[in-house]
Protein backbone atom coordinates (compact mmCIF):
# COMPACT_ATOMS: atom_id res chain seq x y z
CA UNK A 1 0.00 0.00 0.00
CA UNK A 2 1.41 3.16 -1.33
CA UNK A 3 1.33 6.72 0.84
CA UNK A 4 -1.64 8.02 -1.69
CA UNK A 5 -3.82 4.54 -0.68
CA UNK A 6 -2.97 5.51 2.42
CA UNK A 7 -3.91 9.59 2.58
CA UNK A 8 -7.48 8.13 1.01
CA UNK A 9 -7.95 5.23 3.39
CA UNK A 10 -8.04 7.89 5.82
CA UNK A 11 -9.64 10.28 3.90
CA UNK A 12 -12.66 7.46 3.87
CA UNK A 13 -12.06 7.29 7.51
CA UNK A 14 -12.96 10.42 8.13
CA UNK A 15 -15.94 10.82 5.48
CA UNK A 16 -17.46 8.07 7.43
CA UNK A 17 -17.41 10.02 10.80
CA UNK A 18 -19.11 13.03 8.97
CA UNK A 19 -21.94 10.80 7.39
CA UNK A 20 -22.76 8.67 10.60
CA UNK A 21 -22.49 11.56 13.11
CA UNK A 22 -23.79 14.70 10.70
CA UNK A 23 -27.04 12.23 9.98
CA UNK A 24 -28.04 11.72 13.51
CA UNK A 25 -28.16 15.72 13.82
CA UNK A 26 -29.49 16.78 10.48
CA UNK A 27 -32.31 13.40 10.78
CA UNK A 28 -33.52 15.80 13.74
CA UNK A 29 -34.16 18.54 11.31
CA UNK A 30 -35.15 16.27 8.51
CA UNK A 31 -38.41 14.82 10.65
CA UNK A 32 -39.39 17.70 13.03
CA UNK A 33 -39.73 19.60 9.62
CA UNK A 34 -40.81 17.40 7.14
CA UNK A 35 -41.83 13.78 8.91
CA UNK A 36 -40.50 10.37 9.66
CA UNK A 37 -40.85 9.24 5.60
CA UNK A 38 -38.51 12.01 4.08
CA UNK A 39 -36.28 11.35 7.61
CA UNK A 40 -36.11 7.34 6.79
CA UNK A 41 -35.02 8.44 2.54
CA UNK A 42 -32.35 10.44 3.97
CA UNK A 43 -30.94 7.37 6.43
CA UNK A 44 -31.46 5.25 3.62
CA UNK A 45 -29.33 7.79 1.06
CA UNK A 46 -26.63 8.25 3.94
CA UNK A 47 -26.36 4.70 4.84
CA UNK A 48 -25.95 3.56 1.04
CA UNK A 49 -23.03 6.17 0.42
CA UNK A 50 -21.05 5.18 3.90
CA UNK A 51 -21.19 1.61 2.19
CA UNK A 52 -19.85 2.67 -1.08
CA UNK A 53 -17.06 4.59 1.06
CA UNK A 54 -16.59 1.37 3.00
CA UNK A 55 -15.68 -0.55 -0.50
CA UNK A 56 -12.26 -1.62 0.43
CA UNK A 57 -9.39 -3.98 -1.33
CA UNK A 58 -9.49 -6.43 1.37
CA UNK A 59 -11.14 -6.97 4.82
CA UNK A 60 -7.71 -5.23 6.43
CA UNK A 61 -8.69 -2.14 4.66
CA UNK A 62 -12.24 -2.50 5.34
CA UNK A 63 -11.31 -2.50 9.24
CA UNK A 64 -8.78 -0.02 9.24
CA UNK A 65 -11.24 2.62 7.57
CA UNK A 66 -13.82 1.47 10.39
CA UNK A 67 -10.94 1.80 13.03
CA UNK A 68 -9.85 5.51 12.20
CA UNK A 69 -13.03 6.50 11.74
CA UNK A 70 -14.17 6.09 15.61
CA UNK A 71 -11.76 8.75 16.71
CA UNK A 72 -12.78 11.18 14.18
CA UNK A 73 -16.41 10.43 15.13
CA UNK A 74 -15.54 11.43 18.44
CA UNK A 75 -14.33 15.13 17.47
CA UNK A 76 -17.15 15.73 14.95
CA UNK A 77 -19.44 14.45 17.48
CA UNK A 78 -17.70 17.52 20.04
CA UNK A 79 -18.48 19.78 16.88
CA UNK A 80 -22.30 19.18 17.36
CA UNK A 81 -22.24 19.01 21.57
CA UNK A 82 -19.85 22.67 21.66
CA UNK A 83 -22.14 24.16 18.93
CA UNK A 84 -25.62 23.13 20.28
CA UNK A 85 -26.83 21.92 17.27
CA UNK A 86 -29.34 19.57 18.35
CA UNK A 87 -31.04 22.36 20.77
CA UNK A 88 -31.00 25.08 18.09
CA UNK A 89 -32.15 23.01 15.10
CA UNK A 90 -35.08 22.17 17.44
CA UNK A 91 -35.85 25.71 18.50
CA UNK A 92 -35.67 26.63 14.64
CA UNK A 93 -38.28 24.50 14.15
CA UNK A 94 -40.57 25.03 17.08
CA UNK A 95 -39.54 28.42 18.21
CA UNK A 96 -39.34 29.06 21.87
CA UNK A 97 -39.28 25.19 22.33
CA UNK A 98 -36.34 25.15 25.11
CA UNK A 99 -34.91 21.24 25.28
CA UNK A 100 -35.57 18.16 24.07
CA UNK A 101 -38.41 16.31 25.85
CA UNK A 102 -37.96 12.31 26.98
CA UNK A 103 -40.29 11.02 24.00
CA UNK A 104 -38.58 13.39 21.74
CA UNK A 105 -35.28 11.30 22.68
CA UNK A 106 -36.75 8.24 22.72
CA UNK A 107 -38.03 8.93 19.18
CA UNK A 108 -34.83 9.97 18.43
CA UNK A 109 -32.89 7.11 20.15
CA UNK A 110 -35.24 4.38 17.66
CA UNK A 111 -34.30 6.42 14.53
CA UNK A 112 -30.36 6.32 15.70
CA UNK A 113 -31.01 2.68 15.74
CA UNK A 114 -32.47 1.78 12.75
CA UNK A 115 -29.55 3.85 11.29
CA UNK A 116 -26.83 2.30 12.88
CA UNK A 117 -28.63 -1.60 11.24
CA UNK A 118 -28.94 0.29 7.92
CA UNK A 119 -25.06 1.69 8.19
CA UNK A 120 -24.23 -2.47 9.79
CA UNK A 121 -25.97 -3.65 6.61
CA UNK A 122 -24.27 -1.62 4.33
CA UNK A 123 -20.77 -1.99 5.71
CA UNK A 124 -21.58 -5.38 5.66
CA UNK A 125 -22.23 -5.94 2.24
CA UNK A 126 -19.08 -3.41 1.40
CA UNK A 127 -17.15 -6.09 2.89
CA UNK A 128 -18.47 -8.82 0.06
CA UNK A 129 -18.25 -6.44 -3.08
CA UNK A 130 -15.42 -7.47 -4.75
CA UNK A 131 -14.24 -4.78 -7.57
CA UNK A 132 -12.46 -6.23 -10.19
CA UNK A 133 -10.45 -2.22 -11.69
CA UNK A 134 -9.98 -1.81 -8.05
CA UNK A 135 -8.03 1.41 -8.58
CA UNK A 136 -10.36 3.04 -10.86
CA UNK A 137 -13.30 2.39 -8.74
CA UNK A 138 -11.05 3.95 -5.93
CA UNK A 139 -10.94 6.88 -7.52
CA UNK A 140 -14.39 7.01 -8.54
CA UNK A 141 -15.30 6.24 -4.70
CA UNK A 142 -12.88 8.83 -3.58
CA UNK A 143 -14.54 12.09 -5.69
CA UNK A 144 -18.20 10.78 -5.16
CA UNK A 145 -17.73 10.26 -1.40
CA UNK A 146 -15.46 13.34 -0.91
CA UNK A 147 -18.10 15.53 -2.91
CA UNK A 148 -20.87 13.80 -0.51
CA UNK A 149 -19.30 14.73 2.20
CA UNK A 150 -18.94 18.38 1.32
CA UNK A 151 -22.12 18.69 0.30
CA UNK A 152 -23.20 17.53 4.13
CA UNK A 153 -20.50 20.06 5.72
CA UNK A 154 -22.08 22.54 3.21
CA UNK A 155 -25.83 21.85 4.50
CA UNK A 156 -24.71 21.54 8.29
CA UNK A 157 -22.56 25.24 8.56
CA UNK A 158 -25.69 26.57 6.23
CA UNK A 159 -28.07 25.43 8.41
CA UNK A 160 -26.56 26.09 11.91
CA UNK A 161 -25.87 30.03 10.66
CA UNK A 162 -30.18 30.00 10.23
CA UNK A 163 -30.36 28.56 14.28
CA UNK A 164 -30.99 31.00 16.84
CA UNK A 165 -28.44 31.42 19.15
CA UNK A 166 -27.97 28.93 22.20
CA UNK A 167 -28.26 32.15 24.68
CA UNK A 168 -31.20 32.99 23.10
CA UNK A 169 -32.97 29.95 23.78
CA UNK A 170 -31.44 29.72 27.02
CA UNK A 171 -32.33 33.03 27.89
CA UNK A 172 -36.18 32.31 27.00
CA UNK A 173 -36.38 28.68 28.38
Amino acid sequence: MNIKEKIFDILSAIELSIFYISTIFINTIISDRYGILPSIIYMLLVAAVFGIALVSKNKKIWLLKVGVSVPFSYLVLQYFWKTHYYIRALNQSFPNYGRDTAGGRFAGSLLLLFFSVLCLISGGISLNINIRDHDSYRKKQFVFTSAFAVFIVCIVLISERQFPSYEYIVSHM
